[in-house]
């Protein structure tokens, strides 16, 4: 019953539905111009930079008309600000819009390190799964020569068909994981699921050696969110300079014309001008001056935090780039190819009836778990480059 359902699933096995082929520049492009999440960030700068072009505008004068049995009047009257309100608003306005264009620019930082790590998932899970398929059709190769061989048991032949079945489904689970992480591709590149994109690139060809202390400097040089804690320092100031503009009181000027409903001649009528000037007695409360000045303090504080946390982040990030890079050249040490040696050799056994089917297994299953450890070890080290080059605010990988 084995053999039976054994070679019909092995014919009608899915294959994997090849959609169009992209490369790991092409696919960083297309995230950078279509991703939907980016492109509403972007949004923030139009609405920053409109937000200057309103912080512009002028006090409206008031149009006052006043009507009794008798008379009637017509003035205007016009604040004037003091203390240069127009000018404080403007530079916050424009500073806060610096700000988010610091922001838009720490997203895309992010979104491409974010980007580049599902483009690296999809090559592991490929990978994997041209693995799983691969022990597939090893192992069912092996059931087919049992049929010829007479030196190998009943038993042996049953267990070598069961484990090719299991080793099938494994195929399978491997393929959804497998397309699943083409789909998140699609998504990060603002594209539906109707052609799934298949990733190209050699990951082999990652390769990078850094000295910390220059990744360091340029964290401090080059990092996104420094600049933006340096610019947020900045709108604090502007913010307290705001505060004691509006703090200065505004004048008001004012011109009425008033005469009666009679007739032209002999009129009855007036003009009167007048300023006034309000008492603020509020202002002997300074409340909202030290709180600015508070959170002046604040921003340049977590100016300095952010500088200790950049160290700290590149200086981890280098540790694990160093470890993963030395994991990977215990791999290439030789590790792949004993695993292939000890499977191969256990098979040669097995055919010639030296040997039982558990010990190919056996054999089977830690050359898998060799290579499985070996491919997530690389896309370990892809990653961590990814990570490491993000902390420091650089961008070199191509493969």
């Amino acid at each position: 019953m084995v053999e039976a359902v054994l070679i019909p699933t092995f014919a009608q096995m899915p294959e994997i539905k090849q959609g169009q082929s992209i490369s790991f520049e092409e696919y960083l492009n297309r995230v950078g111009k279509k991703n939907l999440s980016y492109l509403a960030e972007k949004l923030n700068v139009s609405i920053a930079d409109a937000e200057v072009i309103a912080r512009k505008i002028f006090p409206d004068p008031e149009l006052e008309f006043e009507a009794g049995n008798e008379t009637f009047s017509l003035g205007v009257s016009y604040s004037l600000e003091m203390g240069n309100k127009r000018g404080a608003r403007i530079k916050l306005a424009r500073t806060q819009a610096e700000l988010e264009k610091l922001f838009l620019q720490q997203g895309f930082q992010d979104l491409r390190a974010e980007a580049a790590d599902l483009f690296l998932e999809a090559i592991l899970q490929r990978e994997l799964l041209e693995v799983q398929k691969s022990s597939y059709e090893y192992m069912y190769q092996l059931s087919q020569s049992d049929y010829v061989s007479g030196e190998i048991t009943e038993n042996d032949v049953r267990q070598s068909k069961l484990e090719t079945v299991t080793l099938l489904n494994t195929v399978y689970s491997q393929e959804a994981a497998y397309h699943s992480a083409l789909v998140l591709l699609n998504k990060h590149m603002g594209m539906s699921a109707d052609t799934l994109h298949i990733p190209l690139g050699n990951w082999e060809e990652l390769s990078r050696d850094f000295a910390l202390s220059d990744l360091v400097k340029a964290g401090l040089d080059n990092r996104i969110d420094l600049l933006v804690a340096q610019k947020s320092t900045e709108v604090t100031t502007r913010e307290y300079k705001l505060t004691r503009a509006e703090r200065r009181p505004d004048i008001g000027v004012s011109v009425s014309y008033e005469r009666n409903w009679n007739g032209f001649l002999p009129p009855s009528r007036s003009a009167t001008a007048g300023v006034s000037v309000p008492l603020t007695f509020s202002n002997i409360n300074k409340g909202a001056v030290k709180a600015a000045k508070f959170r002046i303090a604040q921003s340049e504080i977590m100016e300095r935090d952010m500088e200790l946390q950049i160290q700290t982040e590149i200086t981890q990030a280098w540790f694990n780039y160093e470890a993963e890079k030395k994991k990977i050249a215990q791999y290439k040490a030789g590790v792949l190819e004993d695993s292939q040696k000890v499977l191969d050799g256990m098979v040669y056994k097995y055919k010639r009836g030296e040997t039982s089917i558990l010990d190919v297994l056996v054999a089977q299953r830690t050359y898998n778990e060799v290579q499985q450890e070996y491919l997530e070890t690389m896309k370990g080290y892809a990653a961590s480059l990814v990570a490491l080059e993000r902390a420091c605010g650089i961008w070199d990988i191509c493969f």
